[in-house]
């Protein structure tokens, strides 16, 4: 199988922003699991706090990727972009869940898209 196309300055710019904005939403997503936790919502507080962690680690390994410039930097931007907006379905209700969604649409297009060169 091919290596993956090594991302540009400016795209893992880009990309590194949005990544930061999902690990964001994953903090903000287990301080709300907790809240959830504390008030008697049991189960909805657990699956609150395990999409958290999942989101949190992936998009703290693409972020990584990102910075290291891995080859597979790329795929696994792709795979947080994937499951920022998969994980994020059960969120919709408490709001954050649309916003974490819409992340992980931004860091599809902007991994997906074609880079054009600078004229």
């Amino acid at each position: 199988m091919a290596e993956p196309a090594l991302v540009s300055d400016e795209r893992a710019k880009g990309i590194g922003r949005l990544l930061l904005v999902g690990l964001g939403f994953a903090g903000l997503e287990a301080v709300i699991g907790v809240l959830l936790l504390v008030n008697g919502y049991g189960r909805y507080g657990l699956v609150v706090l395990v999409v958290a962690a999942a989101i949190g680690a992936t998009t703290g390994v693409a972020l990584r990727a990102l910075r290291e410039r891995v080859p597979a930097a790329r795929r696994t931007s792709i795979l947080a972009g994937v499951l920022l907006l998969v994980l994020s379905v059960p969120l919709v209700p408490i709001w954050v869940g649309l916003l974490t969604a819409l992340a992980g649409v931004g860091v599809l297009v902007v991994t997906l898209a074609p880079e054009h060169p600078a004229p």
